[in-house]
């Protein structure tokens, strides 16, 4: 319980450019975990399925360098490094120091001509996204960059990917939720009613301004609201920059907090084209499925599916090391420092190990459907 806690302390902290209705529902767990609570079974499971799916659809497309057009997925919640709280999400959460190396990556490989990022997320914290979307920007001259909201692109994900060559949006898609915020809570009562007394012993007049202890003073919420400010106006910087208006159209026009359906994000100019993620794979001859993969149970396709195939040829498939350990992050897969991996990409002996497994198991299949 004393980890939730911890972790939610933490996350109070933050500057966070995301939908504030993910990041409650975020909050209500946490503090459920804090207090003892735990879930019912069929909301677990309901976790479980979600989990599962967004697992399979990032297997599906981490492994997508294909000679022709790499696929970056961009999901869930935007974290600098992934942390505790991004194990707690899963494959529903994206680690932008981790993604920045991918598409840098992408970028300097002279077998990918094109970069398609797959958007699902409603944001995340600010750290690590002003330093994504520009190279992003800087890019876009050096290789075709489309990103794709499919089917959500909120705050730090819009952030991030403002800058593309392209952003196109799924009919049924939102945009949008520019802005940055943070939460104070003040537990002085609380900890009253408890009998807590707390006392707080420091070097610094400000250290420890907006502490949980004490009500927070005029002076702590103006030092607050100038942090915050300076990151929603990096955020609106970025955004003019990337779609190419000036900052007082973004801060006028862009929404200020609002989230918009496709036809109006396109009306706005937050968006160039309405379509599907399938149909921007189509333009360089790629597919989501492969026709073995399409006869396979859920959990076969978990396993043995491989990304997103040319149509043309595999045979120069190219996967960019997903390992977020430091030695794989400085390209020394062999000196990777994670226990039983198999992360997609890595080469060292555990990960290429099952990655052989992998695929001798997806060969047999193949040759089971084959006889049917």
């Amino acid at each position: 319980m004393r980890q939730y806690s911890a972790i939610l302390a933490a996350m109070r902290t933050q500057r966070w450019a995301v939908m504030p209705e993910y990041l409650e529902g975020i909050y209500a767990v946490l503090e459920m975990k804090a207090l003892g609570g735990s879930a019912s079974a069929d909301t677990l499971a309901k976790i479980q399925a979600e989990t599962e799916l967004q697992a399979a659809r990032a297997q599906k497309v981490q492994s997508a360098s294909t000679g022709s057009v790499a696929v970056l997925p961009l999901y869930g919640l935007i974290l600098h490094r992934g942390s505790a709280m991004g194990d707690m999400c899963g494959p529903q959460a994206t680690s932008t120091m981790r993604f920045l190396r991918q598409y840098k990556a992408a970028v300097s490989d002279p077998n990918v001509t094109a970069i398609v990022i797959d958007v699902d997320s409603p944001g995340g914290t600010v750290e690590g996204v002003d330093e994504l979307a520009t190279e992003i920007r800087n890019s876009r001259g050096k290789k075709q960059t489309i990103a794709c909201v499919n089917m959500l692109c909120a705050s730090a994900a819009y952030y991030a990917v403002a800058g593309a060559t392209e952003i196109v949006a799924s009919p049924s898609s939102k945009t949008g939720s520019i802005g940055v915020y943070c939460v104070h809570q003040d537990a002085s009562e609380w900890f009253k009613k408890q009998g807590i007394a707390n006392t707080l012993i420091k070097f610094g007049e400000n250290k420890a301004e907006g502490n949980p202890y004490e009500p927070l003073s005029d002076a702590a919420k103006q030092h607050i609201q100038d942090s915050v400010d300076e990151a929603g106006d990096a955020f609106e910087s970025a955004v003019a920059a990337g779609r190419k208006v000036s900052k007082k159209t973004v801060h006028d026009t862009f929404g200020q907090g609002l989230c918009f359906g496709a036809k109006q994000a396109l009306k706005l100019g937050m968006v160039d084209s309405i379509d599907t993620f399938d149909n921007v794979l189509a333009r360089f001859g790629v597919s989501v499925d492969s026709p073995s993969t399409q006869m396979s149970t859920f959990r076969e396709r978990l396993d043995s599916q491989s990304a997103v195939k040319n149509s043309a040829d595999d045979s120069d498939l190219t996967v960019t090391c997903t390992c977020s350990c430091d030695p794989c992050g400085n390209g020394d897969c062999d000196g990777c420092t994670v226990t039983d991996c198999s992360a997609d990409g890595c080469t060292c002996s555990s990960a290429s190990a099952k990655h052989s497994e992998r695929k001798s198991k997806a060969r047999q299949r193949e040759i089971e459907l084959a006889a049917l």
